[in-house]
Parts: structure tokens; C-alpha cells; sequence
């Protein structure tokens, strides 16, 4: 059976409403993919999204797992999203969908680098469907200029952990993802929010770095002092470094960028 990769380790369904992402990250695959590939937008449109009004208006049913586990079928759980970060412009949006979703008894895992405007509103309002949900906050590094040059349009690291420690204290269950790590300082982001976690802290490289990253765009300066730390801290030795350092820390799952690497790396 063939291993489940990318967003597939955390879910068999992904739900997005809308082309383009604030955020811009430097690395994100549904830009290469909307841009480069299939030609929908420009790289300059790209960070000015557009909602697919269909989709919000869209019923979804409950998704089942295709697989019978212990002689029953359940119910898989959703990610949204998985093209676009949830912002203050499609707040109202996401909510519609992603009630819509609970309202058929689906589990979700909710994805974003998260926004103080956005994930305090939506921990009150989802309170009744709190069970079903995870939310899983990316956070690739406690370097705000790190995260500023990846990620120009998302929130900085004190923001971040500030909705990680709502949701957490609101009785969300809490995940971070730490995919990709944007420099070797993979542990400091886990003792700043091991605290605040009760799933999983999710650990994983960059992926397909010549493909999806245009260095064309950046300055000497900013290649020596983002690029080519985050390239230091991606090769295999670095990786087996910063595996050998969390290996046996609670909560630590391996995404299959760093399992393809160190083949031991296996989840619980």
C-alpha cells in the first residue's frame, strides 16, 4: 500500500474556497501550482484572492474513510484548507463552509497560520462543535524576520502562539506544524509550544525547493541570510541532528519529508 504524503498524512478530503492567498508565502505549492502550472492567475494576482462563490454555497455531505477499521467505517476527518489561509477577508466564508462541514458530523482539522482577528472569533463561534475539531497552527520559526521574508502577508511568532493559547484554553484540541521548518531552530519552536499542544507537533522540511522557490527576485543579502540557512538546515545531516534532538519529546510526529530521510522516523 502506497504511504500517504503532503496534506494526505492529515486528511483523505481538503475543502478551499477561494484562488490566492494573502499570505504570498514564498514556498507555497497552491501558488506554484495555480501560477506556474495551470495558469490561473499571475504571481502578482495571486496574493489579491478570489472567493469561488459556488463552493460557499456548495452542500458537503459527511466524507467517509474508504478503509473499515476495527469492522467499522468512520468518519475521515477534513482539512480546510488547504489552498488558502483563513484572514480577515474570508472569515465569514470559511466559517459557512466549515459549519456546513460540522453540521454533517465530519471531524475537521483546521490549518492556518493563524491571525488574532480570525481564530478568537472562531473558537466562540464553534464552540458548539468543539469535539470535532483540531486546529493545527503553522509555525516555522520564532524569528519574525524569518517569517516576515517566507510568509510576507501571515501573522509573526508572538501573534501565532497568542491564538495557539486561546484555542488551547478555550478546550480546543491544539496541533502545531512545523512544515516546513524555515531554520534549524525546530526545538525552540517546540519548548515555546509543547505547553499549549495536546495532539501532535508536526515536524517537515521544505519541499521541492528549485521548483517552487524563484530566487530570481531576491537580493544577494536575502538569499545569504534566509535561503541559505534554511538549505543548511534541510540537508541530511542537519535533518538526522535536529531528529536525534526531538526523536523522544510528547507529541512529535514526522511529516514524509523527513521519513524519506530518516526511514525510522515512524509515527505512532
Amino acid at each position: 500500500m502506497k504511504s500517504k504524503t503532503g496534506t494526505r498524512e492529515w486528511s483523505g478530503t481538503q475543502v478551499s474556497i477561494q484562488r490566492g492567498c494573502e499570505n504570498n508565502c514564498r514556498y507555497c505549492y497552491a501558488k506554484w501550482n495555480a501560477v506556474y502550472r495551470h495558469k490561473q492567475c499571475t504571481e502578482f494576482e495571486w496574493p489579491m484572492p478570489i472567493i469561488n462563490q459556488k463552493k460557499v454555497d456548495k452542500k458537503y455531505p459527511l466524507y467517509k474513510d474508504k478503509a473499515v477499521h476495527g469492522g467499522f467505517r468512520y468518519a475521515q476527518p477534513v482539512m480546510f484548507s488547504d489552498r488558502h489561509d483563513i484572514t480577515e477577508l474570508n472569515i465569514s466564508e470559511c466559517l459557512c463552509v466549515i459549519k456546513k462541514l460540522l453540521d454533517k458530523d465530519n471531524w475537521l482539522v483546521i490549518v492556518t497560520k493563524p491571525r488574532w482577528r480570525v481564530i478568537p472569533l472562531m473558537c466562540e463561534t464553534l464552540r458548539d462543535y468543539q469535539r470535532h475539531i483540531i486546529f493545527r497552527f503553522t509555525i516555522g520559526s520564532v524569528n519574525d524576520e524569518v517569517l516576515k521574508f517566507w510568509e510576507p502577508g501571515a501573522s509573526g511568532f508572538s501573534e501565532r502562539l497568542a491564538c495557539l493559547q486561546y484555542a488551547y484554553k478555550c478546550g480546543y484540541h491544539t496541533s502545531v506544524s512545523c512544515e516546513p521548518y524555515l531554520d534549524g531552530f525546530v526545538e525552540h519552536i517546540y519548548l515555546a509550544t509543547a505547553e499549549f499542544v495536546d495532539e501532535s507537533f508536526w515536524i517537515g522540511t521544505l519541499r521541492n525547493f528549485d521548483s517552487r522557490v524563484n530566487v530570481e527576485n531576491m537580493s544577494s543579502d536575502e538569499y545569504r541570510r534566509f535561503v541559505e540557512p534554511l538549505l543548511a538546515a534541510s540537508k541530511p545531516e542537519v535533518v538526522r541532528a535536529i531528529y536525534d534532538s526531538m526523536k523522544n519529546k510528547p507529541l512529535v510526529r514526522w511529516k514524509d519529508s523527513i521519513r524519506k530521510i530518516i526511514p525510522e522516523a515512524i509515527n505512532p
